[in-house]
């Protein structure tokens, strides 16, 4: 009985041991496949993994982490945060962590949780601050929360001013509050960076013809809306349209190079069809035109 009890525990930790093997060797290709950006792979090598180290009795909070972390890449959120969380469970804690989190949760749409991670993250681990601050921006940029995407974006431009993307997308955020000057402002720093952004030029090209035809608009209901209009009324109106009227020649560079890059956008034709007829260039416009119907 002795024996027999003996040859079964020798059985029991070879078992043991093979699985800890065999978990070792699927962390192994787990690094691999995230190694060739294969995250997909890699996440569901990490979670086989941690479970068999689990069914061992040794659960590795580190393969848990990187599950979670290769699902959040490979855009499956719901898993992400579930393996995120068994991490977290078995004691995981550091600044990706957090980083993760902030990617899972905004890909479920839960944004109130994904702040919350970030926050936490950045507060834990100050020497990841510009991390944290550029994922923050980006999170408020897509849920919508446009001033306090200002405020990341900008303090990110600070610590990377060379960084085209972080002005477009806090030119991108003034442009949805409204604040256009400081919208141009932002996109004509993109194209000082990368010349041919292609959604820089097409929002410049869009903004200035916006706050020009506005104003163009305005001054023509005025002037209409004049019950007996002297001819005094008629040439300052005028004097004053083709003064607003400079801003369309502002926008065209941008729109012909937008519509060059996009020929079938129709919001690019259209601007330039009403572009052009407001400065008498009657054959393109007439162009534009045709390409509307």
């Amino acid at each position: 009985m002795k024996q027999l009890f003996v040859l079964m525990m020798f059985t029991l930790v070879g078992i043991g041991t093979a699985l800890a093997q065999n978990a070792d060797v699927l962390k192994s290709d787990a690094i691999i496949q995230e190694s060739r950006m294969q995250y997909l792979a890699a996440a569901e090598l990490y979670e086989q993994a941690a479970a068999i180290y689990e069914a061992n009795g040794s659960a590795d909070a580190f393969s848990y982490f990187k599950a979670g972390h290769n699902y959040a890449k490979a855009k499956k959120y719901s898993k992400a945060v579930d393996l995120l969380t068994k991490a977290r469970n078995n004691a995981y804690d550091e600044a990706d962590l957090y980083l993760a989190f902030g990617d899972a949760y905004a890909g479920v749409k839960n944004f109130s949780d994904a702040e919350k991670e970030l926050l936490a993250g950045k507060e834990k681990y100050a020497e990841r601050n510009a991390e944290f601050t550029k994922k923050l921006g980006y999170l408020y940029f897509n849920s919508a929360q446009y001033e306090k995407a200002v405020s990341c974006l900008s303090t990110a431009i600070a610590n990377e001013p060379g960084n085209y993307n972080y002005h477009y997308l806090l030119g991108s955020s003034y442009e949805r509050m409204k604040k256009y000057t400081e919208a141009t402002a932002e996109l004509e720093k993109v194209l000082t960076l990368r010349t041919n952004h292609k959604n820089s030029i097409k929002k410049l090209g869009v903004i200035y013809f916006k706050q020009t035809d506005y104003l163009y608009s305005k001054e023509t209901k005025r002037y209409e809306a004049m019950k007996n209009p002297t001819r005094v009324d008629y040439h300052n109106s005028t004097k004053k349209m083709e003064e607003i009227a400079k801003g369309y020649h502002k926008a065209l560079p941008y729109l012909e190079k937008a519509h060059a890059m996009s020929p079938k956008d129709k919001a690019i034709i259209n601007c330039l069809s009403v572009s052009y007829r407001r400065l008498k260039m009657e054959e393109k416009a007439a162009q534009m035109a045709a390409l509307l119907k």
